[in-house]
């Protein structure tokens, strides 16, 4: 049914090759014949001769058999056909929409593209920012290090210098003993010595009969 009623809106027009830019004729009758899941159309058609002297006439019949597919487009008095090489308008025209949306999409993906290097920029820009941070912290590390050998010294040093403090304290407490030690010993040598001189002096007054003396 749907074969038979494009069948009748290819008559009485002309047939033109779309790749011979040749008029074939124009068509009187047509018959379907089916194959399968396939149909064709057996165009019968009247040869037009000396066109291009201004003399055109139908002369002799012909036939043509054509597949759906190679009508490329039927208009109000003429049928373009591609002989199989050319697709149907509507093929060209879904070609050409598919072709703007492909060119759409490739805007889409350059933008992406560039969404992407800009991307690829920030990342590598944040590496070396990472690589930065990561040797700053290194740094940072061996100054921990060092400030810890640092602090470590100060300690041994400090400790050092209280067992010095306490070294001179025991030092000047010494110092106070010796002083009261030579003190005594002082005390003691003058009164012994005083002594001894008194005695002395007594025993060589008595030896000559003389009378003790309290000069000393």
């Amino acid at each position: 049914m749907v074969a038979s009623e494009k069948a009748n809106q290819l008559i009485s027009k002309f047939v033109v090759s779309l790749t011979t830019g040749k008029i074939l004729g124009y068509v009187t009758d047509i018959n379907v014949e089916v194959e399968g899941d396939r149909f064709f159309f057996i165009l019968k058609m009247k040869v037009v001769e000396n066109l291009g002297k201004g003399q055109g006439m139908l002369t002799s019949e012909t036939k043509l058999t054509i597949e759906p597919g190679d009508i490329v487009n039927v208009g109000p008095d003429v049928i373009i056909i591609g002989d199989g090489k050319v697709p149907p308008l509507r093929e060209i025209e879904n070609l050409t929409q598919l072709r703007g949306k492909y060119e759409e999409v490739l805007t889409q993906l350059r933008e992406k593209e560039a969404v992407v290097s800009s991307l690829r920029e920030e990342v590598t820009s944040l590496r070396r920012q990472l690589d930065e941070a990561q040797r700053e912290l290194r740094r940072c590390e061996v100054m921990k290090e060092d400030f810890e050998h640092l602090k470590e010294q100060i300690l041994k040093q400090e400790g050092e210098l209280e067992m010095a403090r306490e070294y001179i304290r025991v030092l000047e407490g010494m110092r106070e003993d010796i002083d009261g030690i030579r003190k005594l010993v002082e005390g003691l040598v003058g009164e012994t010595l005083e002594g001894t001189v008194r005695r002395i002096i007594d025993e060589e007054l008595n030896a000559r009969g003389l009378k003790k003396t309290g000069f000393l």
